[in-house]
């Protein structure tokens, strides 16, 4: 009897041994989303093309999924108004790191004319992305909002074309001199 106490004391003590270097891994923590770049790429005659680059930071030490990324946008002038729709599926994140992923979104003409006037008008133009991302870490997956503004100059689209041309024109005087010119040509 007495063997046995030694014996079961020893069997606790080993267990609480075995059972203490087991320790369980950290908690996962959130990764974080973020606008970190939004950048005009394109004017044409049809479209406008906007590059929006979204950075995903995951701290844990195992990589993740990018199920979906999905955001819309916007120019303000008074209230949002709606440009174009992004999209992204299927992309692997970096454990312990941060992922960049840019994405380009191609806006209508009659859209991009619209922004254009707005931004001829004011001066400036303010872009605004607002959208979600699903990411799958390990046995969780989170959904990450985010939202971004970001204001441009018009000096900053001299590149493309004139807006202070098409600020100083008077569309009403145009119409006046191109009827002039035509009544001109003819008669």
């Amino acid at each position: 009897m007495s063997q046995s106490i030694p014996r079961g004391v020893f069997v606790v003590f080993f267990v609480f041994l075995l059972t203490c270097g087991c320790s369980s891994e950290p908690p996962l923590k959130e990764p974080t989303v973020t606008v970190t770049d939004i950048t005009l790429a394109d004017i044409s005659l049809r479209s406008m093309t906007i590059n929006t680059t979204i950075l995903i930071d995951n701290p844990n030490p195992v990589g993740a999924n990018l199920n979906k990324l999905a955001f819309s946008m916007y120019y303000l002038d008074g209230t949002p108004q709606y440009l174009g729709h992004g999209e992204r599926y299927e992309v692997d994140i970096r454990e312990n790191g941060n992922t960049s992923i840019t994405i380009p979104v191609t806006v209508s003409n009659v859209q991009a004319l619209k922004a254009i006037g707005t931004l001829a008008k004011e001066g400036s133009i303010t872009l605004k992305v607002n959208g979600s991302a699903f990411i799958d870490v390990a046995v969780t997956e989170y959904e990450m909002p985010f939202e971004q503004s970001r204001e441009f100059a018009a000096s900053e689209f001299d590149v493309y074309f004139p807006v202070s041309t098409i600020a100083s024109l008077n569309v009403t005087e145009g119409i006046r001199t191109a009827k002039d010119l035509f009544s001109q040509v003819t008669g």
